[in-house]
């Protein structure tokens, strides 16, 4: 009979053999964003275990001073409030708003796969809010302990393990699925101004032709609602001169926006010949031609009937509203370009590709984002207001009217005022 011998173990240790000593470099590459459908909003939102249970939905965020848990989150665990430190300082958001903790925990949160994984001992401050579309939130506390770096681009983190360098792959279908629960109930006030376009007559009925032809290209509201809106009189002497503000507002904000709308009546304009436009003096768009490219006069190009007629009428319309001019001569030509917007009206643009070739860019610095979003913290409305024709109420320079003249079957013309396509004309704006 074979003697039984009762061992202690006091410790396990890793086989020294598959440690690496040191860390590993940690870099992202273009590997890494491949599968990844690129969209602005989109967060690095994870899964991870918490405590004895994985928790999705989690929200990696560089930005915030402390992990936080949902206390829904913490009920699941199984955990009684009672055990909950206190946390009196109060947690602020954006815009400074305060959400009041119900305390701390201590949990260890796992992340990665085995052999490459990490678990650090985290200070959760459990919340109590509606409408978060997260049940946790990782901030710079466990990002420093991690020793995690993120690819916002990529949707992914790494981080340093024994055995090599450690990745969590963020999920876009739990980020897209918060962003649809962060907009889902949320009212949008919107005032939408009575343009001259839509004073315009009907043109003359052609097969199949579009109704209406446009320089502008920004894109059209295609399902804007009429229950969604309400037309309002600025003027009771002119009914026709009216604008469309949000049907949903307050009966306080509603009088408050209309009595403001009316007060400043004398800014809104609605007809092409009541914009007067930037005084030439304060402000024109200049051309920065580099003087070793020689002007180019594009080769004409020919269209079918239904596009010539579209693209008459465009030229008609800007005659009529004084944006064009005709012209005898020109040592820069270019080509007008049709493409067919969704909603089967035409869009008629003109190819400066050769002049924006010789221009130089402008660098002038345009608004960040983050500053524009900045300048909103205190403010209960948030308002909008789109310069219709905004870039046609800014002069050329005179001397260089005719080098964006552009040729069709009517004749040769120039832009008297700034249009789109052309370089930095952004800057100028």
């Amino acid at each position: 009979m074979e003697a039984r011998r009762d061992l202690d173990i006091n410790s396990i240790e890793p086989d020294p053999k598959r440690i690496k000593e040191g860390w590993d470099p940690i870099i992202f590459t273009e590997a890494d964003s491949h599968g990844v459908d690129v969209r602005p909003n989109d967060a690095l939102v994870i899964s991870a275990w918490i405590g004895h249970r994985e928790v999705h939905q989690i929200l990696i965020d560089n930005g915030s001073s402390a992990d936080i848990l949902s206390a829904e989150v913490y009920d699941q665990l199984r955990l009684d409030r009672k055990d909950l430190q206190p946390f009196p300082t109060p947690l602020r958001g954006f815009g400074g708003v305060e959400v009041r903790s119900l305390g701390t925990v201590k949990l260890p949160v796992k992340i990665g796969k085995a052999p490459c994984q990490k678990t650090v001992l985290l200070d959760f401050v459990v919340v109590d809010t509606e409408n978060w579309p997260y049940n946790a939130l990782l901030g710079r506390p466990f990002l420093n302990k991690a020793k995690a770096v993120t690819a916002t681009y990529a949707l992914m983190m790494k981080f340093p393990t024994e055995y090599g360098v450690g990745v969590v792959k963020g999920s876009q279908e739990m980020a897209q699925r918060a962003n649809l629960l962060v907009y889902k109930d949320r009212e949008v006030h919107q005032v939408y101004p009575v343009t001259a376009q839509q004073k315009v007559g009907e043109p003359e009925e052609q097969a199949e032709v579009p109704k209406e032809f446009e320089l502008d290209p920004k894109e059209e509201p295609e399902d804007r609602k009429d229950e969604l809106t309400q037309e309002v009189a600025l003027d009771p002497e002119d009914s026709s001169r009216t604008v469309k503000i949000g049907a949903s507002l307050s009966v306080h904000v509603k009088t408050q926006l209309v009595t403001l709308l009316r007060d400043y009546k004398d800014v809104f304009t609605w007809s092409h010949e009541d914009m007067l436009g930037v005084d030439p003096r304060v402000r024109s768009h200049h051309l920065s031609i580099n003087p070793k490219f020689r002007p180019v006069v594009q080769k004409r190009r020919l269209f079918n009937l239904e596009r010539s007629i579209a693209i008459k009428k465009e030229v008609e319309k800007l005659l009529s509203a004084g944006s064009i001019r005709e012209v005898k001569y020109s040592e820069w030509v270019a080509n007008v370009v049709l493409v067919k917007k969704k909603n089967k009206q035409w869009r008629m643009c003109v190819d400066f590709t050769d002049m924006n070739k010789a221009c130089p860019k402008d660098s002038f610095p345009l608004p960040r984002i983050d500053q524009l979003v900045d300048a909103k913290a205190g403010h209960e409305l948030l308002s909008f207001m789109d310069a219709y024709s905004g870039y046609n109420q800014i002069r050329m320079n005179k001397a260089d009217e005719e080098k964006t003249s552009f040729t069709t079957d009517q004749g040769l013309y120039c832009y008297k005022v700034m249009p789109f396509g052309l370089k930095n004309t952004g800057a100028t704006y």
